[in-house]
């Protein structure tokens, strides 16, 4: 699915937006190797991306794409992961029982200005779908200001080293059993 729509309250609210403000809206069901992984639903202000269609959301990387055709460079992403079931509608679309664990992805990210150009939120099959995380630790990173020492998640205080926390996810593919 692909439109044009208001960006409504909670979406406007992520990409710091008027409710009215228009933006594009993408819905894609994701596959591996033919079979349903997740639902993704995404959602970009419609005037940085005028006459985006679903076909060029096809046609390789989205974000080289918001650089090559509409002149947007994507600078960073935070994503938030948590558990979650899938609903009954859901559930058909990916190939699973109602009520299955799944896990819901949400991601905004931002351009080269800190403004937000993309929300994103997906639901992923639980049962075919792991988190591997990385996290580097010590000297070799520019130490951030104090004012951003803080890492979310992660107690201040839990490394004395002082050194800045380097994160990093990928999500792997399991085969089903």
């Amino acid at each position: 699915e692909s439109r044009t729509l208001p960006a409504g309250a909670r979406v406007g609210r992520r990409l710091r937006m008027s409710p009215a403000a228009r933006i594009r809206y993408v819905a894609r069901l994701r596959l591996v190797d033919g079979a349903p992984m997740a639902i993704e639903h995404l959602h970009v202000p419609a005037d940085l991306v005028p006459g985006l269609t679903g076909e060029e959301l096809e046609q390789g990387d989205l974000y080289e794409h918001f650089g090559d055709r509409h002149g947007v460079q994507v600078s960073e992403a935070v994503q938030s992961i948590e558990p979650t079931v899938v609903t009954r509608a859901e559930a058909d679309l990916l190939d699973v029982p109602e009520l299955s664990p799944a896990l819901l992805f949400e991601r905004l990210t931002t351009d080269t200005g800190g403004r937000p150009v993309e929300y994103v939120h997906s639901v992923y099959r639980g049962d075919r779908y792991r988190i591997v995380s990385r996290l580097t630790l010590g000297p070799g990173v520019d130490r951030p200001s104090r004012s951003e020492e803080h890492h979310p998640g992660i107690p201040p205080g839990d490394f004395t080293s002082g050194a800045p926390v380097i994160f990093s996810t990928r999500g792997v593919v399991q085969p089903n059993e």
